[in-house]
């Protein structure tokens, strides 16, 4: 006659023991305590999510030690990514909004003005302007 088979099983600490069972060599153990549970750290939330070496649960040979898995998430740490990104999104999109505006006012005067492309950039580099309103330093240009 086979002798019973020791199932312990433990929270992730491996100190606190939550459940020990006798079977039969060749059975199956099923966790029969109440669902193991971690407190949060510092906004971090966990939820159990199995045991290591849960898989030789289902026929057990040999002395079986199980200790709780915990998954963590951070709703804190969550929050500060989706704020920081969405704030991100926003100083990006009031930046192409301004460059867009100024495109569509220089695009504007460009319309009113009779002169050719070429009698544009002549006096572009002639009169330090590099487009409507703003001068250039001359000495810096290049010819």
């Amino acid at each position: 006659m086979e002798k019973d088979i020791d199932v312990i099983f433990m929270d992730e600490d491996r100190v606190t023991i939550l459940d020990t069972q006798r079977v039969a060599k060749g059975d199956k153990v099923v966790y029969k305590g109440k669902i193991p549970s971690k407190e949060p750290v510092e906004g971090v939330t966990y939820s159990f999510a199995g045991w290591e070496n849960e898989e030789r649960m289902d026929c057990v040979v040999e002395k079986l030690v199980l200790v709780a898995k915990y998954e963590s998430s951070s709703s804190l740490k969550d929050a500060m990514y989706n704020a920081s990104l969405e704030n991100a999104q926003k100083a990006n999109l009031k930046d192409v909004m301004a460059s867009g505006n100024k495109i569509n006012e220089q695009q504007k005067a460009l319309e009113k003005d009779s002169r050719s492309a070429e009698e544009i950039v002549n006096d572009i580099v002639e009169n330090g302007k590099t487009e409507v309103g703003q001068e250039i330093n001359k000495d810096n240009m290049e010819r």
